[in-house]
């Protein structure tokens, strides 16, 4: 395979999940208001945090309001990690690679496309809002379904899957990061009751809840939701999960090397925390050592596939 085929397929899986993520980060956030006193002030700006587009939400948006936090995630084409921007990005780079993929991902994918450029001007209101992203999540839902029952396993679908892991990885590790005890601006003793509720909510944007409740079996605890999405070997959104599943599409790619050593390190350092101790801080730090070692496994691939 070309290696300019490759990465735009790799790219597609990246773009996909990111626009997947942040219409599930988008949808559980709202409905986590649902849940919370009337009176509870809400940090939108910390959904922008977690996609770590601070600088261009301060240059482009003159206030912190709803409103702006939404255009900016959704529709705003000048953010490269908003929704329209990342589906617009994943059909530009299929459109070299659209023959070694179902046509039916690629109808999809320009149909998402579309939908975001009319529909996504309305997200300022939470009823349009919550239709538009669902729109996106089961469009998504719809490509992954078709790439898994009608892809060969060959290197593009190798590719494309590889990207997605990484990127799926990736925002995992940021909305833990600003978990959802951080999107309230209060945090009195009278907010201490709803800490269940906002952990059940990090578990929703990741379409986890159902699956914590089957396997972990108790209560939602912060370092139980923590433990959950960083190092289960069996939740395809984990970070532990994600990380042997781009281990495994490596080894099927020529001469891996180096790329297989990062994420066998990555690995390494998941597996030798104990994520149970793990809070405030000392959690943060240590998701920015998973984001290193993310950025690594990232930088490999490039250096080894692309750069030719």
């Amino acid at each position: 395979m070309l290696s300019r085929i490759a990465q735009n397929l790799f790219w597609t899986g990246r773009y996909l999940e990111r626009a997947e993520s942040t219409a599930r980060l988008i949808n559980a956030t709202t409905l986590l208001l649902l849940d919370m006193p009337r009176q509870t002030e809400f940090d939108w700006r910390a959904l922008v945090e977690i996609v770590g587009a601070d600088d261009l939400f301060a240059e482009r948006y003159p206030d912190d309001s709803e409103a702006s936090v939404m255009r900016f995630l959704v529709a705003d084409r000048g953010h490269p990690g908003s929704i329209a921007s990342a589906l617009a990005m994943a059909r530009e780079n299929l459109r070299s690679a659209r023959d070694l993929v179902p046509r039916e991902v690629w109808e999809e994918i320009n149909g998402l496309h579309l939908y975001i450029a009319d529909e996504g001007q309305h997200v300022e209101h939470r009823l349009a809002r919550s239709r538009v992203v669902e729109r996106v999540v089961h469009g998504a839902r719809h490509i992954a379904g078709m790439i898994e029952s009608g892809m060969s396993r060959d290197a593009a679908y190798d590719m494309l899957s590889l990207g997605l892991s990484l990127e799926r990885a990736d925002m995992t590790t940021r909305i833990i990061d600003v978990r959802s005890g951080d999107l309230l601006v209060d945090e009195s003793t009278d907010l201490r009751p709803y800490q269940t509720v906002q952990w059940i909510s990090v578990l929703k944007s990741l379409s986890a809840f159902q699956m914590y409740r089957r396997h972990v079996r108790v209560r939602v605890t912060g370092p139980g939701v923590v433990r959950f999405l960083l190092a289960d070997t069996a939740f395809p959104r984990s970070v532990r999960f994600c990380l042997e599943r781009a281990g495994k599409r490596l080894l099927r790619l020529p001469m891996p090397g180096k790329c297989s050593t990062c994420v066998e390190d990555a690995i390494h350092v998941l597996g030798s925390a104990d994520l149970g101790t793990l809070k405030g801080h000392r959690l943060s730090e240590f998701l920015d050592r998973m984001q290193i070692e993310l950025s690594n496994i990232h930088n490999a691939i490039q250096a080894r596939y692309f750069q030719h």
